[in-house]
């Protein structure tokens, strides 16, 4: 037994994604979860970056961006 998928138009979609607690994408009248962090993954992986860059402060390493 095939489950039936739904078919959301572009308006449905901005309309819900008001609402919506995690955010998602529409792609050819589907919405799908968008993989993502939470504010604690985002402030972790800040910290990780601040880390990372006054870790190697003074090293032989360069940054060129």
């Amino acid at each position: 037994m095939q489950a039936t998928q739904i078919r959301y138009s572009a308006e449905e979609y901005l309309e819900r994604e008001k609402t919506a607690e995690f955010r998602s994408e529409y792609r050819d009248g589907k919405i799908i979860p968008m993989t993502g962090g939470t504010v604690n993954h985002n402030r972790i992986f800040g910290n990780f970056c601040a880390t990372l860059k006054y870790g190697i402060k003074g090293l032989c390493c360069t940054n060129r961006a």
